[in-house]
């Protein structure tokens, strides 16, 4: 009787347990989910450098001067989520409504005469409202939010002399210079230090050299690289410049590649460069837009297991999770002490879902059985470039005998 007690007790004692773990798994997951998706809404809902400049009362000028600069963000972020065919037409609604979206402000630069207001203004939104706004006017967006990708910027002189690194090349000293912006896509330029340097060349960035683009890859965690060419042609007759532009990316959908120019009327090379490099940037933001558009009616469900041997680990996955804006909700079906079976809405079709949880360091493989497991992908490294077909011997050499990290072919 008293082996009976003490077992009944001990049992008790584990289910008492368990009912105690699990609120404090599902709360964990529940705070992460919450941060992990207010992180990701500061990048896509963010208008930042807003300009205006109005005339009139200065008593009302500042109040008039928000208003108009909070309509335009919204603006800004509209066409930075959704095809430009798909706002054509569509109603904003009032400056009330569009101030109660508003999570907070910030006044960048502002100047005032007796009848003057110069100034430029950062937003930022609350993202349920324009999702619901967007979703009530059948308009498609894009929330994913990309990993970094790294620009290599090559440039090409008037006189056909191509460089990559050090003080020759303006094209990267205009890319160093550009301020981060909000957005689908973190754009980022590498140091140029000497490790980059001894990396690739520009010859080699343009040849699209694997190995060593993916060594630069690693080094700084980059989603995708791109080799951005800027090719800078003669002054015509009547005094324009040109700038011709090659891109390739060189990510997951391997060679992608696009071509434009621009031009400046007044032959002023510097502004030149910047609007080469506005282009390019937008390009890149474009290109992710409309590969990840959903239709916000439309969603679709899957079931995955996530194994994982604390709750530690679990907790992680859950915070990985609250990154992927496209998952609207996780419903846990069944959990243990090895893992648990989730639910997970989404909106998107699967390969765009896919996209999203790899952007967020999450996979999902299958067993061939209709079963789905997902865990995180291992930690990003900078490992010795591997055997993948392009002649690295698995030493950390290519085809060729040189090393990535030694200097590389004089441009």
């Amino acid at each position: 009787m008293g082996a009976g007690v003490r077992v009944m007790g001990k049992i008790r004692w584990i289910v008492s347990a368990l009912a105690a773990i699990a609120p404090m798994v599902l709360l964990a997951a529940t705070i992460a989910f919450s941060a992990g998706s207010a992180k990701a809404d500061q990048n896509v809902y963010v208008a930042a450098g807003i300009p205006v400049d109005l005339t009139g009362d200065l008593a009302t000028l500042r109040e008039k001067a928000m208003l108009q600069a909070q309509r335009e963000g919204l603006k800004k972020i509209l066409a930075s989520i959704a095809s430009p065919d798909a706002l054509q037409g569509l109603q904003l609604p009032s400056d009330d409504e569009i101030t109660s979206w508003v999570q907070d402000f910030e006044i960048e630069e502002e100047k005032t005469s007796t009848s003057r207001y110069i100034g430029k203004f950062t937003f930022r939104f609350m993202a349920d409202p324009i999702r619901q706004f967007l979703t009530e006017n059948n308009v498609s967006y894009a929330e994913t939010e990309s990993k970094a990708v790294l620009v290599l910027p090559v440039f090409t002189n008037e006189t056909g002399d191509t460089e990559l690194w050090g003080p020759t090349n303006p094209w990267f000293a205009t890319w160093a210079s550009r301020p981060q912006a909000p957005g689908l896509v973190p754009i980022q330029t590498p140091v140029g230090d000497l490790p980059d340097q001894n990396a690739i060349s520009a010859t080699q960035a343009l040849a699209g050299d694997q190995p060593r683009i993916q060594w630069l890859s690693d080094r700084y965690a980059a989603g995708d690289v791109i080799v951005a060419e800027a090719t800078l042609l003669p002054p015509g007759a009547d005094g324009k410049r040109t700038l011709n532009l090659s891109v390739i990316d060189y990510g997951a959908g391997g060679g992608q590649s696009a071509k434009d120019q621009v031009t400046n009327d007044t032959g002023n090379i510097d502004q030149l460069l910047k609007d080469g490099v506005d282009r390019v940037a937008s390009l890149v933001q474009n290109n992710w837009k409309q590969e990840n558009l959903v239709d916000p009616n439309q969603r679709n469900q899957v079931k995955v297991h996530v194994p994982f041997s604390s709750l530690q680990q679990w907790v992680e996955v859950k915070r990985h999770l609250a990154q992927v804006n496209l998952i609207k909700s996780v419903n846990l079906t069944n959990l243990s002490r090895t893992g648990a079976d989730i639910e997970l809405t989404y909106l998107g079709d699967e390969v765009q879902f896919v996209r999203a949880l790899n952007q967020a360091s999450l996979m999902i493989t299958s067993s061939g059985e209709g079963l789905q497991t997902m865990m995180l992908a291992a930690p990003g490294t900078i490992p010795p470039l591997q055997d993948d077909g392009s002649g690295d011997n698995g030493s950390g050499t290519d085809s060729s005998g040189t090393d990535p990290t030694q200097p590389a072919v004089p441009q």
